[in-house]
């Protein structure tokens, strides 16, 4: 059997006994910031006056059940308000129907008439497709940049195959997901999500399988850059999850998750004659429990590229439970948060920025839970082609952005369906600097220079959000190493 060892190039959980005074204090500072005062537009009516909202009259929700849109009201029937507030009810009102992504446009909410003191409410929507049938073509890479410049752009990383998602099924903004795909992961999936089980629209219920297999693994990191083996023909690793979740969403803003996950693990002789400890135990073929707790409290204008608002989450994970392999219980305890804060400093001027962290026990851990800084969007920028591998980590981003283009809604000629004819397009520019730290480094990685330093990186960049919440970063970074070098990105950077 052909076999190859290959090795990305590239030139050219935190201890908090570990951080420095300066990194302790400037984290310390971003978790006292005070909550956002919501900004509002228009003239406000005299602020003695008090207005009863006597009906909601919605249009536009040929599908969406109307209980779903009032659920993300900020105001109900019967309710009274002080005239002066009612700018800020209204426009809060709209973020969350747009934070739904049930809808292409931003929701209109305004009165369309005022009688003795009572007031009638107009809600317009504009529904999104909602069923999609999609082509998969996607390069399996922890981000765009390193299958750019590490990996050549290998076609034979893509993942080819097909999705079917129905959005907004029966109404009621439940989804219902397929996936099949074969490439370099193949993989089969169904999902099913029911935000809401009663009628008082707090408990909803998910849940999802998939079988995952791959004939490339990273295994370990050598110089803090991910070390494959690559194996054609033999499947190194195979895995099915299961996964089951209780949310319940307090109010319009706070949501809590309690999750329930089981894995299948196998892995090839290969691995475990590489690595010393990939799986617990040292084991080819595992089946692990995992219990999640997780809280958001999301106030963010607009989710997929925020401007104003904040976000908080923390999860306590508890992977293993204690189950027994050989008469020995494994179990691994984590915590991991979050807290984003968004200000607009003028029309045109605004800042962000974010404090984020894990913490897990102590010891030795397997090395696919080794994932500290440099996976999904959780890097110091300017390092995007490195992993930092250890058991804990913090991150701070800090953002300033100008709006350069502002092109408002339009429509878009020759389009006649109305979920794909209005569209909008804007540029900021932006400056940015990010610190980062890793602690705990695993000891069976090679030369994992990167541990237990300040990590540093500082750039610029160009921000495009257009159509349908699409997000393009175009950044010039260097880093603590001195290295600069441009990156393109698809998500908001925080």
């Amino acid at each position: 059997m052909n076999k190859q060892i290959t090795t990305s190039r590239f030139s050219g959980n935190l201890r908090f006994s570990a951080f420095s005074i300066a990194g302790l204090r400037l984290i310390l500072f971003f978790f006292t910031l005070y909550p956002l005062n919501i900004r509002c537009q228009g003239t406000k009516p005299q602020s003695g006056r008090k207005i009863v909202i006597s009906d909601i009259l919605i249009e536009g929700n040929r599908k969406t059940v109307s209980s779903i849109i009032l659920r993300e009201l900020t105001f109900k029937r019967g309710d009274t308000i002080l005239a002066s507030l009612w700018h800020e009810f209204a426009e809060r009102s709209e973020q969350n129907l747009r934070n739904t992504s049930l809808f292409t446009t931003l929701p209109m909410v305004d009165t369309v008439r005022m009688k003795n003191g009572d007031m009638d409410v107009y809600v317009e929507v504009q529904e999104r497709w909602y069923f999609w049938p999609a082509p998969i073509f996607k390069v399996e890479e922890r981000n765009f940049n390193t299958w750019w410049q590490q990996d050549d752009r290998r076609l034979d990383k893509a993942d080819i195959g097909g999705t079917l998602t129905m959005y907004d099924v029966l109404g009621l903004n439940q989804t219902l997901g397929l996936i099949a795909q074969l490439g370099y992961t193949k993989k089969l999936g169904l999902s099913y999500k029911i935000p809401y089980l009663t009628k008082k629209q707090a408990g909803g219920l998910a849940f999802s399988f998939n079988y995952t297999e791959n004939n490339e693994l990273p295994y370990t990191s050598i110089n803090d850059i991910l070390t494959y083996l690559n194996t054609p023909g033999q499947i190194l690793q195979s895995t099915y999850h299961g996964k089951i979740q209780y949310t319940y969403r307090q109010g319009l803003y706070n949501t809590h998750i309690i999750e329930g996950d089981i894995f299948s693990t196998r892995i090839a002789d290969t691995i475990n004659a590489l690595t010393k400890y990939y799986l617990p135990f040292n084991l080819s073929n595992a089946t692990f429990p995992e219990a999640k707790y997780y809280f958001k409290s999301d106030y963010r204008d607009c989710a997929p590229y925020p401007l104003t608002g904040y976000f908080f989450d923390i999860s306590l994970n508890d992977y293993g439970m204690g189950v027994k392999f050989n008469s020995q219980p494994y179990n691994l305890f984590y915590v991991q948060s979050s807290f984003h804060k968004y200000w607009a400093l003028s029309p045109l001027f605004y800042y962000s920025a974010e404090v984020e962290g894990k913490v897990s026990q102590s010891g030795a851990q397997p090395y696919f839970l080794q994932q500290a800084l440099g996976y999904s969007n959780n890097f110091v920028r300017g390092y995007e082609l490195y992993v930092v591998d250890g058991n804990d980590y913090a991150l701070v981003k800090n953002e300033i952005r100008f709006r350069l283009i502002n092109r408002p809604l339009q429509s878009i000629p020759y389009l006649g369906m109305s979920q794909f004819n209005t569209t909008y397009f804007t540029v900021y520019f932006a400056a940015f600097s990010d610190w980062g730290y890793v602690g705990a480094a695993d000891p069976y990685v090679l030369n994992n220079f990167l541990t237990n330093k300040s990590l540093w990186g500082n750039g610029i960049g160009l921000d495009f959000v257009t159509y349908y919440d699409l997000v393009f970063r175009l950044e010039y970074s260097v880093n603590s190493l001195n290295q600069g070098g441009v990156f393109l990105h698809f998500t908001a950077p925080m």
